[in-house]
């Protein structure tokens, strides 16, 4: 940080009525020593922001989380700072600037959580203020989430993406902006986009605040299984994998002609899963099949696979025995 950074942030801390939080991720990534860096000399610059170290093994990219809907896979120094700045602000407890009324009306018709992804570079004239305009919307409505992402930090990411200009505004892979972002187009967008292609991590926030009836409404009105569900059943943290599964087991109780598809859709993963992502792949197709799995089940039951797999693919099949009995009843 050169010396008008390191004053700002100064000010920033005077400033402040209360303490407020700063969550850094730290990961295997080779990267994350840069944000450890970076929380050490914003402790010193400003103690009232208190940096809080978490680690996460199945996470790849090291992150600042300001809060659970806005975070950085980028260091905010230059430019880029005020608008980081702002961020901690607003999200702890500090005002958020009034918004205006076709921005506050479009907010208020989202109804589905929205993950917005904005790339930015370091050295780039316009990013500063595409991020300044979504960082408000993102502190105001608990259901959109903003991750702002430097392009040149973690390239592989923007070459994943397809990103080959800044800033690129990407919405659930629907949709996408380059340069000039109009936040009411934004918003417009959000409120008209189709569920069935929402990402994983959208639905993940929806399972995760107990909404797994809302996901299965939305798959049961289209008449599909979502590709974003899928992602969830094979996730490999385990609480994810379980929202998925409840979401499941409501589709199966209210629509079993449409959870009967699951199956087919997931053997794919099977070979490919470690077995606990395995053995949960099996209760789902327990949960669901109408008896197409059955052979398949028997050879797993009976294969060298580790005995919590084996045993899984048993009561899978004494499920399929159960609804068996009960049609035939």
């Amino acid at each position: 940080m050169n010396t008008s950074e390191q004053h700002r942030i100064r000010i920033f801390n005077d400033q402040l009525q209360q303490n407020i939080r700063l969550t850094w991720m730290d990961t295997p990534d080779h990267r994350s020593h840069l944000f450890k860096d970076f929380c050490a000399s914003l402790n010193l610059l400003a103690p009232k922001i208190r940096t809080v170290r978490e680690t996460e093994d199945t996470a790849h990219i090291p992150e600042l989380e300001v809060n659970y809907r806005i975070r950085y896979q980028a260091l905010p120094s230059g430019h880029h700072l005020p608008a980081f700045l702002d961020a901690l602000s607003m999200t702890n407890g500090q005002k958020i600037p009034a918004l205006s009324p076709d921005v506050a009306a479009l907010l208020d018709q989202i109804s589905l959580p929205v993950a917005l992804t904005l790339y930015i570079a370091e050295h780039c004239p316009f990013c500063p203020s595409v991020v300044q305009s979504l960082i408000p919307v993102a502190a105001a409505s608990p259901l959109v989430e903003l991750t702002v992402i430097d392009a040149g930090l973690f390239e592989e990411l923007a070459q994943n993406d397809h990103v080959q200009s800044v800033p690129t505004l990407i919405l659930d892979e629907q949709f996408r902006w380059t340069g000039a972002v109009r936040v009411p187009e934004v918003l417009d967008a959000i409120i008209h986009r189709d569920p069935s292609r929402l990402q994983a991590d959208t639905l993940m926030h929806m399972l995760a605040d107990g909404r797994a009836g809302m996901v299965s409404d939305m798959m049961m009105n289209r008449n599909m299984i979502f590709p974003a569900l899928l992602e969830l059943l094979v996730h490999p943290r385990w609480s994810v994998r379980l929202g998925a599964m409840v979401a499941v087991e409501t589709l199966a109780a209210e629509k079993p002609e449409l959870a009967s598809q699951l199956p087919e859709l997931l053997w794919p993963y099977f070979d490919m899963a470690d077995d606990r992502v395995r053995g949960d792949i099996l209760y789902t197709i327990g949960e669901v099949d109408t008896g197409d799995s059955t052979e398949r089940l028997r050879v797993i039951s009976k294969e060298n696979h580790d005995p919590e797999v084996r045993e899984a693919a048993e009561e899978a099949l004494l499920k399929l025995g159960e609804r068996g009995s009960i049609q035939r009843s």
